[in-house]
């Protein structure tokens, strides 16, 4: 193998395009890429960072889900005790009412019997009454008591 002058031209311009090329595009190329697997750690740094605090938002979001679950519990069960609470007054009032109802019911009653009875004495005196005056008036009549005074004489003394 010989080795010429066009040999060596080559080696050079190889050598010299080598350069060229790490200087102009390799060394840019380089630096890009390295830039740009930069970035793409800081993306991936910044993903992990954000999963971290998602996962941490979301710790957060489940323990004031918990804490407003049993807020919610505690006012339920606060609300049904108060519902029960206004049924049960409401059952001990509509109680009373009725009773009440009942005794003045009641008081009305007797005191209709007792104006009936009233009445019925009233009713009875006056036919009493009306009885004693037709009895007396019976007596009082003149003729009658003359015929009554007759009969008894004649039958008195009719035979006599």
């Amino acid at each position: 193998m010989s080795i010429d002058l066009t040999f060596i031209g080559q080696i050079v311009v190889f050598l010299t395009l080598v350069f060229l090329m790490k200087k102009y595009l390799y060394g840019p190329m380089a630096d890009l890429m390295e830039a740009r697997s930069q970035k793409i750690a800081d993306g991936l740094a910044a993903a992990d960072a954000g999963k971290e605090a998602k996962a941490k938002a979301e710790a957060e979001i489940a323990e004031q889900l918990k804490v407003a679950r049993t807020k919610a519990s505690e006012v339920i069960a606060s609300a049904e005790k108060r519902a029960a609470e206004i049924n049960e007054a409401a059952v001990v009032k509509a109680r009373e009412e009725a009773q009440q109802i009942v005794d003045s019911a009641r008081e009305e009653v007797n005191a209709e019997l007792n104006r009936a009875r009233q009445t019925l004495r009233s009713e009875v005196a006056d036919i009493a009454m009306l009885a004693a005056e037709r009895v007396v008036e019976s007596e009082l009549d003149a003729k009658r008591h003359a015929k009554l005074v007759e009969g008894i004489v004649s039958a008195g003394f009719g035979n006599a």
